[in-house]
C-alpha cells in the first residue's frame, strides 16, 4: 500500500453514516448486479490505483471517499490496465457528492493508442452532482465504425456509433479504440474548494444483444452503408419511435396533430403570454422590466407580468446540409446537382457560408434545404404559409410564448407572438484578437457605431413600433476572451488600429513619458510612435496587467454605451437584450449590467439556479440558449448537454426552466433549437439532436410534454420559487 493512502475506517464509517451513504450503498448493490465486467469494487487492492493530488479513505464495504488537493489541475484518481470492451457501450460508475457544492466530475478513458499530449484517442464524459447526491453515472463509450467509412464521413460532429469529432467536425489524428482500453480516470477540474465525493464500483454494462444486432450497419463495408440518409432527411439504417416512413404517414400527421393542439391550450396566458390572472401593471404598450419584491419580470405591453419562456431558430432552414462532395450519402430522391428536373430542385443552394468546418475557404458549394423540402412534401406549394401558422400554434399549446433568436422575420411578422429580433455589429476587426466565431470588433472604429445604426434602421421598419417585439439580441456569442485581453490584442494589432491607437492615448495620458511607461511596464519602447508603429506584446507584470484591465473595461463599455445609444435613438420603446454571452469574465458582464436593459447569457448546464450577476448595476437575465439531447432517435451527436434518452432530456428541461424561474434575477429562458440539425451537418458541422420537432416537421412527445408541464405553470412556478436575494 502506498503512503499516499490514509485509511480511517472508523472516522469514515462514521462520516459516511452522517451522509446516510450507507444506505445508497445497500440500494445501489441490486442496480449493478447484473453488469457485466467489473473494474473496481470492494476487492480491488488499493495499491494498484494511482493518486492524482487526492487523499483517499477505504471503508470495509470498499467504498473510496476521495478528497480532491488544490494543487494539480485535475485532482482524481486512475485505474491501469487492459480492457477489451469491443461489445460493451458505457462504464458505470457508482458515485456520490459528499461536498457542500455542486461537484462536476469527469471521466476520462484512454486506449493503447492514445496519445496523453494531444488527447488524441482520448475519450471525456461528464456529470454535476449536487450537494448529497447519489448516481449510477453512465458514461457512454463511443462505438466501433468501419475505417472504409468512418474515412468518408466529414463535416459532421457526430458519426455513427457515437463518436465525436472536435470543435472543427475533423476526427482526431488517433481513432479511440475500445477494445485496447488501458486507463479510466475519473477526476475534477481544479476549482480551489477541495471538494470531496465517494465511488463505489465501476463496471461496464455490456451491449444487449440485440441492439448489436440492430447496429450491424456499424461494420458494413461503404458499397452497403451508403447511401445512409432517405427521402426525408431520416438516418436509413435504423428504426425508432416516431420516425417517418412514408409520405402518407407525414400527411396523416397534419390532422393529427391539428386535433392534439386543440385539445391542450394553457389557460393562465393574456394575448401575449403573460400573468393573465396576475398584477395589473402600468400599460405602455411595449415591453418593459420591472423588479416586483425582490424577483426581476418583464412586463408585457398590456401591463401584464412576463416570463419569456421561448426557443430559437423558428424558421424552415435548420435543417440545410452541404452535399458537395457528399452526393453519396443521399437517397436518390434528394437532388444534389443544379441540373437534377427534380420537382425538389427548388431546394438546392448555392452557399459559401461555413464556419470551422471542411467546406472554409472551398468557395461556393451546394447545399440542400432538408426542412423546407419536407415541408413541401407535407403541404404541398403553400407549405410556408401552412408551417408558420403551425408554429403559431404549436409555441402557444406548448406552453412557450416567445419566438427566440435567429427566428424567420416572416414567422414572427405573421406569428402575433413575442418575439426578440437580431441585430449585428460591424466595422474592423481588432487583429491581434482571436475567438471561435472570428476577431472582436472595434468599437472605436467610426464605422462601428454607423454599422449599429446601419442594422436597426434595415429592422426598425417591421420592429420598433411592433407591440409584439420584445427588443434586440446584438451580436452572439462573441468572444470576450480573459480578463485584459482585449487589450492586449489592442497592441498586438497594427498601425492605424483604432483601438490600439485608443490605448497608446490613454497609456500616454496615465504615464506622460514613455520613459514612466517603459519603467511600469518593465519594457523598452522607443516612442508613443515605436509603440503604435509595430505589434506590441505586453509582457506579464503587475502594472501591465492593471492597464490591461483598466482599458480592458474601457472597451467593452465602448461597446456596450454606442450600441444602447443607437437604440435609444432608433427604436427607443424597444429593450437591448444584450449580446448572448457564451465565454466572458466578470469585467465584461459588470460593462453589460451598467449598459443593458437585459443581460443575456447562453449557459448549456443543467441548472442555473444558482447564477449571480456580479456586482455593479442591477439587472435582469435573460438564458439566450440551453438545450439537451440524446442519441435515441437516428442523430449521432446529442448537442453539448447530453441526456441518455427522449425521457431523460425531457427531465433535464423541466429541471432547467424550474431552476431558472426559481433564480429572482432571471426573467426568460429560450431552447435551442425549434427543429433538429441535418443528420450530415449544418454549415458548421453541427448535426445535434436538439429539436422540439425532428427532420420530418414530428415534435418529440416527452420533450413536448415537459414544456406544458412547466409552461402552463409559469407564473405560479414563478411566484412559488423565486427566491428573493
Amino acid at each position: 500500500m502506498t503512503s499516499s493512502f490514509r485509511i480511517i475506517v472508523s472516522s469514515l464509517l462514521a462520516f459516511l453514516s452522517s451522509m446516510g451513504f450507507a444506505g445508497a450503498l445497500v440500494a445501489q448493490e441490486s442496480t449493478t448486479a447484473e453488469s457485466g465486467l467489473v473494474i473496481f469494487d470492494a476487492s480491488t487492492p488499493l495499491d494498484s490505483i494511482r493518486l492524482q493530488d487526492v487523499d483517499v479513505a477505504r471503508a470495509p464495504d470498499g467504498a473510496l471517499a476521495i478528497k480532491n488537493g488544490t494543487k494539480d489541475n485535475w485532482p482524481g484518481i486512475h485505474f491501469e490496465g487492459e480492457w477489451n470492451l469491443a461489445h460493451y457501450d458505457a462504464l458505470l460508475l457508482d458515485v456520490r457528492s459528499t461536498s457542500q457544492d455542486d461537484v462536476t466530475l469527469y471521466c476520462r478513458m484512454d486506449c493503447a493508442a492514445s496519445d496523453p499530449q494531444t488527447l488524441d484517442g482520448v475519450v471525456t464524459r461528464s456529470i454535476t452532482l449536487k450537494p448529497g447526491e447519489a448516481k449510477q453515472w453512465r458514461v457512454e463509450i463511443p462505438g466501433t465504425l468501419n475505417p472504409d467509412v468512418r474515412a468518408k464521413l466529414f463535416a459532421m460532429r457526430g458519426k455513427p456509433g457515437g463518436i465525436k469529432t472536435d470543435e472543427y467536425s475533423k476526427d482526431a489524428k488517433i481513432s479511440f479504440d475500445k477494445s485496447k482500453l488501458t486507463a479510466i480516470r475519473p477526476f475534477e477540474n481544479q476549482n480551489g474548494r477541495g471538494d470531496s465525493w465517494v465511488l463505489e464500483r465501476i463496471a461496464a454494462s455490456p451491449i444487449d444483444p440485440k441492439r448489436l444486432e440492430k447496429d450491424a450497419y456499424l461494420q458494413w463495408a461503404p458499397d452497403q452503408f451508403f447511401p445512409m440518409i432517405d427521402e426525408f432527411g431520416q438516418f436509413k439504417h435504423a428504426d425508432w419511435p416516431g420516425k417517418t416512413h412514408s409520405l402518407k404517414e407525414l400527411r396523416d400527421q397534419i390532422a393529427l396533430e391539428d386535433a392534439e393542439l386543440a385539445a391542450n391550450q394553457p389557460t393562465e396566458f393574456d394575448e401575449y403570454g403573460g400573468w393573465k390572472n396576475g398584477p395589473q401593471l402600468e400599460a405602455t404598450g411595449a415591453f418593459r422590466t420591472e423588479k416586483l419584491d425582490g424577483v426581476w419580470f418583464l412586463v408585457d405591453p398590456d401591463g401584464r407580468l412576463f416570463w419569456s419562456n421561448g426557443v430559437d431558430c423558428v424558421n424552415f432552414n435548420t435543417a440545410s446540409t452541404p452535399v458537395t462532395d457528399r452526393e453519396f450519402y443521399f437517397d436518390p430522391e434528394i437532388p444534389t446537382s443544379l441540373d437534377s428536373d427534380s420537382e425538389y430542385r427548388r431546394f438546392l443552394y448555392k452557399s459559401s457560408n461555413s464556419v470551422n468546418n471542411y467546406y472554409v475557404g472551398r468557395g461556393e458549394f451546394l447545399s440542400y434545404n432538408l426542412s423546407a423540402s419536407t415541408l413541401y412534401k407535407k403541404f404541398g406549394e403553400n407549405w410556408r404559409a401552412a408551417a408558420t401558422d403551425l408554429a403559431r400554434r404549436r409555441l402557444r399549446s406548448w406552453g412557450l410564448n416567445t419566438i427566440g433568436n435567429w427566428s424567420d422575420p416572416e414567422v414572427y411578422a405573421r406569428a402575433k407572438t413575442p418575439y426578440t429580433a437580431t441585430v449585428s455589429t460591424g466595422g474592423p476587426r481588432i487583429e491581434g484578437s482571436k475567438g471561435y466565431w472570428g476577431k472582436f470588433v472595434d468599437p472605436f472604429a467610426p464605422e462601428f457605431a454607423q454599422a449599429v445604426r446601419n442594422s436597426l434602421e434595415a429592422v426598425k421598419a417591421r420592429t420598433a413600433d411592433d407591440p409584439y417585439c420584445v427588443g434586440y439580441f446584438v451580436d452572439n456569442e462573441i468572444s470576450w476572451g480573459e480578463q485584459g485581453s482585449l487589450a492586449k490584442a489592442a497592441l498586438l494589432s497594427p498601425a492605424g488600429q483604432p483601438v490600439k491607437k485608443a490605448y497608446v492615448d490613454w497609456l500616454r495620458e496615465k504615464y506622460d513619458t514613455v520613459e514612466r511607461f517603459n519603467d511600469a511596464w518593465q519594457t523598452s519602447a522607443d516612442s508613443w510612435d515605436a509603440l503604435l508603429a509595430e505589434p506590441f506584446e505586453t509582457p506579464k507584470g503587475a502594472e501591465a496587467d492593471a492597464d490591461s484591465n483598466a482599458f480592458y473595461s474601457v472597451i467593452c463599455e465602448k461597446y456596450f454605451e454606442q450600441i444602447v445609444a443607437a437604440i435609444r435613438e432608433i427604436t427607443p420603446k424597444k429593450l437591448y437584450l444584450g449580446c448572448r454571452f457564451a465565454w466572458t469574465n466578470d469585467l465584461a458582464r459588470a460593462a453589460a449590467q451598467k449598459y443593458c436593459d437585459v443581460v443575456s447569457y447562453n449557459f448549456y448546464r443543467r441548472s442555473i439556479a444558482d447564477f449571480k450577476p456580479v456586482d455593479g448595476v442591477d439587472k435582469p437575465v435573460m438564458i439566450g440558449e440551453f438545450h439537451f439531447g440524446a442519441l435515441d432517435r437516428g442523430l449521432f451527436h446529442t448537442g453539448l448537454v447530453p441526456c441518455e434518452d427522449q425521457d431523460a432530456r425531457a427531465k433535464a428541461y423541466e429541471d432547467y426552466v424550474k431552476s431558472a424561474l426559481g433564480n429572482p434575477w432571471i426573467v426568460g429562458a429560450h431552447w435551442f433549437e425549434y427543429q433538429d440539425e441535418a443528420v450530415t451537418g449544418r454549415f458548421d458541422g453541427e448535426n445535434y439532436q436538439i429539436g422540439l420537432i425532428d427532420v420530418c416537421d414530428r415534435p418529440y412527445k416527452e420533450t413536448i410534454a415537459a414544456l406544458r408541464r412547466v409552461g402552463y405553470q409559469l407564473y405560479q412556478i414563478r411566484q412559488e420559487t423565486a427566491k428573493r436575494p
